[in-house]
């Protein structure tokens, strides 16, 4: 981070602010979605409850019937990846019957490839670099995820060869043992996927 000059009191300070934590690491909306009663069509907001069996995520509920999942992409993207980015979402409210959709995450799944990259390694090679850019995230995994070992990087650029990309930091963990790597990638222009309006049925 830029070194900034301050002046108070007469004095002058150097001052260098902290660089912003990573956007991996920080909470994202994951899911939106809108609940309403399927007769009357308005949103409903009594006891609403919702289960996932994508973890950890935490619920979001509002009181106009919108609610959704929150999570960190870190935490999160090496089970999507294992689950091809499936998972289910579980609607409850009381007086009415529980509604369970399935959720595809859209997003970008690499493998690494030869040579495997290394300690120290600050260029990787994938089976291909389609669709990445500059200030995307990519989680490293040794073996298969999530139960193996991994590590968040940050492209810094494309290149310098054909199928490599540019990181920082530099890799701290050997990824060069068993199968390919798998890599979830985290996109910098991630948007919550919106699964539109649930349509919640009364109980009889």
């Amino acid at each position: 981070m830029a070194i900034t000059s301050i002046t108070a009191s007469e004095r002058a300070y150097l001052f260098s602010a902290d660089d912003p934590p990573p956007r991996a690491t920080q909470y994202w909306m994951l899911v939106r979605a809108r609940l309403l009663n399927d007769v009357t069509l308005r949103p409903v907001t009594d006891t609403v409850r919702i289960e996932s069996d994508l973890a950890p995520t935490i619920p979001r509920i509002s009181d106009d019937g919108v609610v959704g999942l929150v999570a960190v992409p870190r935490d999160v993207f090496p089970t999507l990846v294992s689950r091809n980015f499936t998972f289910n979402m579980t609607f409850h409210a009381r007086g009415y019957l529980s509604q369970t959709v399935a959720v595809v995450i859209p997003a970008v799944q690499k493998t690494t490839a030869a040579p495997l990259p290394v300690i120290g390694d600050w260029a990787i090679t994938l089976n291909n670099t389609t669709d990445l850019q500059d200030g995307e995230v990519l989680l490293i995994g040794a073996g298969t995820l999530p139960n193996g070992v991994y590590e968040d990087v940050r492209i810094a650029a494309l290149g310098p060869g054909a199928n490599q990309v540019s990181i920082r930091p530099t890799l701290q963990t050997n990824h060069n043992g068993g199968p390919e790597n798998v890599l979830a990638v985290i996109p910098a222009n991630f948007t919550p996927t919106d699964i539109g309006d649930v349509l919640m049925v009364p109980q009889p």
